[in-house]
Formats: structure tokens, sequence, C-alpha cells
């Protein structure tokens, strides 16, 4: 007998000894422990349905989040009120609550006023009227008289918020007769 060739098993019968035994260890194992072998399962059946998601999902989402980012910045929202609009008092503009007790200046002159949340002038610029150098003195009886200006904020939704007012120096000519 000795003399008589070793046959060597198939190839395939090693693997299909090791499936075959797998599956018999699987179907002890869920006798045993029934809810442990659906938690398996369960799990294995998530990671196989996750997997191929997860990549192509985290990249969807991370290049929309950048996309949005970039493109935030470039919307502009703005308040427009139309002439026959009917207002709600939902947003107001500012409103002059005490006048400065300076002067006006000699020209006719049209002011747009940036008013801040505390009603307190931010900036102005001049949108009607002659074109006045950086020290002249009407430009600084200007400056004084809106320095010295109180204004009751513009309010958004009842918030105070900053806004635009037109402010109209006109000067008035007093002719007495006797």
């Amino acid at each position: 007998m000795r003399k008589l060739p070793v046959a060597q098993p198939p190839a395939y019968l090693t693997s299909a000894l090791r499936v075959m035994a797998s599956r018999e260890r699987n179907r002890r194992l869920a006798l045993n422990h029934p809810f442990r072998h659906f938690a398996d399962r369960f799990r294995l059946w998530m990671d196989n349905l996750m997997r191929p998601l997860a990549l192509p999902f985290a990249g969807g989402f991370l290049s929309a989040m950048l996309l949005f980012g970039m493109l935030v910045p470039s919307f502009s929202f703005s308040y427009q009120r139309f002439g026959d609009d009917v207002p709600l008092g939902l947003f107001t503009e500012p409103r002059v609550k005490m006048q400065s007790p300076f002067g006006y200046p000699d020209e006719d002159l049209a002011v747009e006023v940036l008013v801040d949340v505390q009603g307190r002038v931010i900036d102005y610029t001049i949108t009607e009227g002659p074109d006045l150098p950086k020290g002249s003195a009407t430009r600084r009886a200007i400056e004084n008289n809106l320095l010295y200006t109180e204004f009751t904020p513009a309010t958004a939704f009842g918030q105070p918020t900053y806004g635009k007012a037109q402010v109209k120096f006109t000067r008035t000519l007093v002719n007495v007769k006797s």
C-alpha cells in the first residue's frame, strides 16, 4: 500500500468543504443566539448597502457646501419699496426725531444719510446741489447739522436696523416790508 501513489484532493473540494463548515457553524450560532444572528445579518446588510453610497454622498454634500459657501456672499438682500406698495409696518424708514439747532447752508441741497441702529448718522452723500469741496464752509455746516440731528432708526419686523433717509436743505428767504 505504501507504494501506491498518494491521491491529491481536487482544489475545489477544499473550498467547498470550508463553505459547508462555515454554513453549518452559522446555522448552529443562529439556533443558539438568534438575536445576535439577526443583528449580525442586519449589520452586514447595512454595510453592503452604505459602502457604495457613502463616498458619493459625502463628495456631493461637501461640493454642494463649498459651492453654496462661495455663492452666498454674492447674494444681495435689499429692501425696495414700490410706489403703489401698501405699507404693512414690517419695514419703516428712518425719521427725523430732533433737528439740529445749527443753521442751514446757503445752497439748496439734498443729502442721502445712512443711519445706524441707534439713530446716529454714519455717512452721507450729497445727491442734489452743487459739488462742494471737502473743506468748504457749506460742507462743514451740513456735517454739523447732521452730527446733532437725531433720527429714529429704520426697523425691519420691529427690530432696529440700518437705513437710508433723504434730507433736503433749503434756504428760506424772509422778506419783511414795513
